[in-house]
């Protein structure tokens, strides 16, 4: 035999050496989660307090057989147990109500008051659970009333020791209290099923809601649809069910037993516990369990005298809504909107389904609007599952409510994702110069000035984010150069440069925007035009350019003012005395607001005279005469002239007294002892 054919032979060995032990090993890399093999053990305490606890008992015992034989790949034992343990049945789908009703029939009896010896069953129930190879998700049910025994309560650290081996082992260990338990153990048992994330049920024979807390054990996203007491009126309720749901549940809890329960599918047939579906009908429990369920509207019809009634759904549908495109918007930009539709991570378009966006803003305005799959308008590709609609935009920075929902049309069933998206301000150039061309050759020329900012503060960035794109005819060259900012090769402040070898004659368009990352995602500015017009008709005057004139102009204004200014001033002297000749007020030495002395150069403001207690009005020195002119104000005091009450315009250049706040002075040209 060639060495070739040695080869082969043990290659050929090798292959299937591994093909036998990856198929048969149950913890291989592609074993199904589902199929997975794995225990749920059921312990009932055959010593109950009363017929309430054997009851309820029966109901949780139904209950969790039936749920979990469903699962082909999963053993359910049962086993019976008081002061000693007693053998274990194992049940499967077929045989429940046979093994069940057997089970109660066979039941061991014991001596009354007798104590459940509850750690002997836990171990047993672990030795059980741990002949599996991978022990992961199974499950431990204690039905009980879990009463403990001398021995047992000086054991407690024992109880735990095995509740912690559980956890390690990922075993649930789940705890049904009947009614006749005791505050102390419940609250026992309660710390060591949530050592293991195991469920805690108190089935308090007051309480209506431990069974449906019960049901909720059973279900992944249930949901209450209607709780109620009954009336001697019959009660309908429908359930909607889309086309793409997998998997149904529904649990219905009925406080009286009497009450009457009918299920109809959307054809019209009432569907019969034990024949349809996985469908069981307990005393205080109806429970339905429908794997791939026919689309429509399923009816439920409840009849009885009294009693609480609570109906639970619970609806696996693998269809999701995941927010596709952009979720950051810049503010006053326009709001285009994807999602897409996805059936076990396939994204599909829905037929005969309507997507709609719903969008609420910072100040309460909703907006609906359809959205669409068919490659018109925003939407870029038809039918690819991809839904998009255009929403107008927004000026205000915030954060924005989004609601996607899925409709059909016969149904009232939506499937809806609930997103948020961000109003924020994005990176945008700010253009602060433009200059005109001036048509000479040979020479670069500063023709643009720009910053990049966001929301007007200063933002950084590299000449590789910026990019350019010029129009024109002629052959020049562009440069843009950043302004430095120290520590850093990134500025805000950018200056464009253009320079040629010939004369510039047409109009230069530069196109600028960004291309940066911003908020972790890629961003793209809007473009800036920028219009460069070329000016080569220049006016020299004195060797200034024309436009130089207007500031020459501006000048000479201002020159020419000033002495205009200069020419109305009149000089103004004079003094105001009191009645022992003291100088009060020196007109010469008062101070005025230069607009209001170019405005009116013959006035002084009875307010620019510190001394008066007046302040509405003014003296007015005109020639040789001078006037008093009284426009009172609030809180001014009264004015005499030679006694009499003054008001507007008087003459008081041959000094008639002037009173005012028990004071009087009178106007004189000079100083009354340097008169000669």
């Amino acid at each position: 035999m060639t060495t070739f054919s040695k080869n082969k032979i043990i290659f050929i060995f090798i292959f299937m050496f591994s093909l036998i032990f990856f198929t048969t090993n149950p913890n291989n890399i592609f074993a199904d989660e589902n199929l997975r093999e794995k225990i749920t053990f059921i312990a009932f305490d055959i010593n109950y307090e009363d017929e309430v606890d054997f009851s309820i008992s029966k109901d949780i015992l139904n209950q969790i057989v039936r749920i979990h034989t469903l699962n082909a790949s999963e053993t359910v034992i049962l086993q019976p147990y008081g002061k000693n343990s007693y053998p274990f049945i194992d049940i499967k789908k077929d045989e429940i109500d046979e093994k069940i009703n057997k089970f109660f029939t066979d039941l061991p009896v014991e001596d009354e008051n007798q104590y459940s010896n509850h750690y002997l069953v836990i171990s047993e129930a672990f030795t059980k659970i741990a002949e599996l190879v991978d022990t992961t998700n199974s499950n431990f049910y204690m039905i009980s009333n879990l009463r403990l025994s001398d021995l047992e309560e000086s054991s407690e650290v024992k109880l735990k020791n095995l509740s912690d081996l559980y956890a390690s082992s990922q075993i649930t260990l789940n705890v049904m209290s009947l009614p006749s338990s005791r505050s102390l153990e419940r609250s026992l048992f309660e710390g060591f099923s949530e050592t293991t994330n195991g469920n805690f049920i108190d089935f308090d024979s007051s309480s209506t809601t431990s069974m449906i807390e019960f049901m909720k054990i059973f279900m992944d996203n249930p949901i209450s649809i209607l709780q109620t007491n009954l009336s001697s009126k019959p009660l309908s309720n429908f359930i909607n069910i889309p086309p793409t749901v997998k998997k149904v549940s529904l649990g219905i809890y009925k406080e009286n037993p009497q009450i009457n329960i009918s299920i109809i599918n959307p054809d019209g047939i009432e569907i019969k516990p034990n024949l349809d579906y996985d469908f069981w009908d307990l005393e205080r429990i109806l429970f339905l369990d429908i794997a791939n369920p026919q689309s429509g509207t399923w009816t439920i019809i409840s009849s009885g005298e009294s009693g609480r009634l609570e109906i639970l759904t619970d609806t696996q549908n693998p269809l999701i809504l995941e927010t596709y495109g952009q979720k950051i918007f810049g503010i006053g930009s326009e709001i285009i909107l994807e999602v897409g539709a996805y059936i076990d991570n396939q994204r599909l378009n829905i037929a005969d389904a309507e997507m709609q966006v719903r969008i609420r803003d910072n100040r309460g305005i909703e907006t609906i609007q359809i959205m669409n799959d068919l490659g018109n308008e925003s939407d870029k590709f038809a039918l690819d599952g991809i839904y998009t609609a255009k929403l107008p935009s927004i000026s205000d920075q915030s954060i924005v409510d989004v609601e996607y929902t899925l409709q059909w049309e016969n149904l009232s069933t939506p499937v809806k994702k609930n997103d948020q998206i961000k109003i924020e301000f994005f990176p945008e150039i700010e253009i602060t110069r433009i200059n005109d061309l001036n048509g000479k050759n040979n020479k670069e020329f500063l023709v643009t000035t720009f910053e990049t900012k966001v929301n007007n503060y200063p933002y950084l960035v590299g000449l590789d984010e910026i990019e350019k794109k010029i129009t024109s005819e002629n052959n020049f060259s562009l440069k843009i150069d950043p302004v430095k900012i120290k520590d850093t090769d990134k500025s805000y402040i950018f200056n464009i440069y253009l320079s040629s070898d010939e004369k510039i004659k047409d109009t230069v368009f530069i196109d600028i925007n960004l291309s940066t990352n911003y908020l972790e995602e890629s961003y793209e500015s809007i473009t800036k035009k920028i219009k460069i017009d070329v000016n080569t008709k220049y006016i020299y005057i004195f060797g200034l350019r024309y436009y130089y004139l207007l500031v020459v102009l501006g000048i000479i204004l201002l020159i020419s003012l000033v002495v205009i200014n200069n020419i109305r001033q009149t000089k103004i002297t004079g003094f105001l005395i009191d009645i022992q000749n003291n100088i009060i007020v020196d007109f010469s030495t008062i101070t005025r607001n230069i607009i209001i002395k170019f405005i009116y150069p013959k006035r002084i403001n009875f307010s620019d005279i510190k001394q008066l207690p007046y302040r509405g009005g003014f003296f007015e020195f005109i020639d040789e005469k001078i006037y008093m002119e009284i426009h009172p104000i609030k809180d001014d005091p009264s004015i005499r002239i030679n006694s009499l009450p003054a008001d507007e315009r008087n003459d008081i250049t041959q000094s008639p007294w002037i009173g005012s706040a028990g004071k009087q002075v009178r106007f004189k040209r000079t100083v009354p002892y340097l008169n000669i």
